[in-house]
């Protein structure tokens, strides 16, 4: 925390001395709330509003102790609560049932059900945080690293709509300002901060990105790098707004039941179709999809033709020019046989066998471990020929890559911890009436790979979200 001469109580004449941030009109006028931990970011925020007569008499504070440092975390909460006292703020504190360090995730969804809660009980739907220009150049980074789409690229974004009906509106980012601007601003008008040892650990990839951004990037990008990030984030979210605008003019919506008519993408762009089904996903809470799933369900779109896959334990259809979710179960794939060609994705359960050449490289991966066995395994050109699929059948039993005996294909589901619901709808794959895979467990035994070689057979399963 920088060593402030002044004391908590001349908060609000030290706040006077920052430009003040201001909402959009439409906000104006309403009840906001404003996140803050007590951090640099979200005491430069709040003291900033604060100073706006406009928004002044509408504000209130959130914070919500996550339990997970200690008695640095109540200093937190006393903190903050004391800045508001001081800035004549309404302040309401929250705090985790559990104690001690969890997940990203854990804590986010904690934060999030406090933030509800007192939604509710003052009856506001306007939430402010303190995401600046140097969060939207990390999460861009993050995002282009595990190949996001335009919505994962366009966020933060400066106003964004909750499924729930709240808005979340950032106004450092709305201002252009980051980390280097709030820090020079605080100390400036010598406001007070609490700082979280944690965020500069590098067990989170966000701290090690921004560690890796600290060292290098105004010497490689130049001084302004992250507003050309942000401007870039922006027009990638003119361009989803453009694509959701055009999608709805050829009739691509959703109906009272929920139902997404799909029809009109037939032969339009895969950027058109990734955009409408992401969309429709994130509506129905399952906007953490992504990869191969959303990859499959655009070939399907674009193509006009009819799928159905469970993903994140729903089963969303495609099915004559309509995109919806049932709660049925997806049924299982029964015990038919039927030919995988090569180099063609069945569409019933996304399995793709290619020949292929294993090089030095890929080779080296392989010897490593690097490419697991859970969607994508490599067997010899000795497994090249006439392969068939079927759903599991009782008392299946191979023996898998590295084992010393056969096993039965339950028991390596189990052990794997594959979902009991889930077990029926992954694919076996045969040769010659052999089991040679099932997703998620390694290959058979006796199609070992010694080496890099041509010929190579590469099954693929691409739909990895059952698993």
């Amino acid at each position: 925390m920088f060593s402030a001469l002044a004391s908590l109580q001349k908060i609000k004449i030290a706040a006077s001395q920052l430009p003040e941030l201001s909402l959009p009109s439409l906000l104006l006028g309403k009840k906001v709330a404003v996140a803050v931990s007590g951090g640099a970011d979200s005491i430069y925020l709040l003291c900033a509003l604060s100073v706006n007569p406009a928004i002044r008499p509408n504000l209130l504070v959130l914070h919500f102790d996550h339990a997970a440092r200690g008695i640095e975390s109540t200093h937190d909460a006393l903190f903050v609560k004391e800045v508001c006292h001081s800035l004549g703020v309404p302040c309401y504190l929250g705090r985790r049932t559990e104690e001690g360090p969890a997940s990203e995730a854990t804590l986010r969804e904690a934060r999030n059900a406090f933030f509800a809660e007192q939604r509710k009980l003052h009856d506001f739907n306007i939430i402010c945080t303190a995401h600046h220009l140097d969060d939207v150049a990390e999460t861009l980074l993050m995002r282009l690293a595990r190949g996001a789409g335009l919505t994962g690229l366009s966020a933060p974004r400066v106003l964004q709509n909750f499924r729930d009906g709240h808005l979340r509106y950032r106004p450092l980012i709305a201002a252009r300002l980051g980390k280097k601007d709030i820090l020079e601003g605080l100390q400036r008008a010598d406001i007070p901060w609490r700082e979280d040892a944690t965020n500069q650990l590098p067990i989170v990839k966000r701290n090690r990105i921004r560690r890796w951004l600290n060292q290098n990037a105004e010497e490689a990008l130049g001084p302004d790098y992250t507003k050309g990030f942000a401007q870039s984030a922006d027009i990638i979210e003119q361009a989803r707004t453009a694509l959701l605008t055009w999608a709805k003019d050829l009739g691509c919506v959703k109906n009272a039941d929920g139902v997404l008519d799909v029809s009109a993408l037939k032969n339009r762009p895969v950027a058109l179709a990734y955009v409408v089904i992401h969309e429709f996903l994130q509506e129905c809470g399952l906007g953490a999809v992504q990869g191969a799933s959303l990859e499959l369900l655009v070939k399907h779109l674009c193509a006009g033709t009819d799928i159905q896959m469970s993903v994140l334990s729903k089963l969303v259809k495609i099915k004559n020019g309509k995109c919806f979710l049932t709660p049925e179960a997806l049924a299982p794939l029964g015990t038919q046989m039927r030919c995988l060609t090569l180099g063609v994705l069945d569409g019933e359960t996304g399995l793709l066998a290619e020949i292929v050449t294993v090089d030095e490289n890929l080779w080296a991966k392989l010897s490593r471990g690097d490419i697991p066995p859970t969607k994508e395994v490599y067997l010899s050109p000795a497994a090249v020929g006439p392969i068939f699929w079927r759903g599991r059948m009782e008392g299946d039993r191979y023996q898998p890559l590295g084992s010393s005996g056969t096993a039965k294909v339950s028991d390596l589901l189990i052990n794997r911890k594959v979902p009991s619901e889930l077990r029926e709808n992954l694919p076996v794959v045969l040769l010659n009436q052999e089991i040679i895979w099932v997703p998620s467990n390694p290959p058979a035994e006796l199609y070992r790979l010694n080496g890099p070689v041509k010929g190579a057979l590469r099954l693929t399963w691409l739909n990895p979200c059952l698993i």
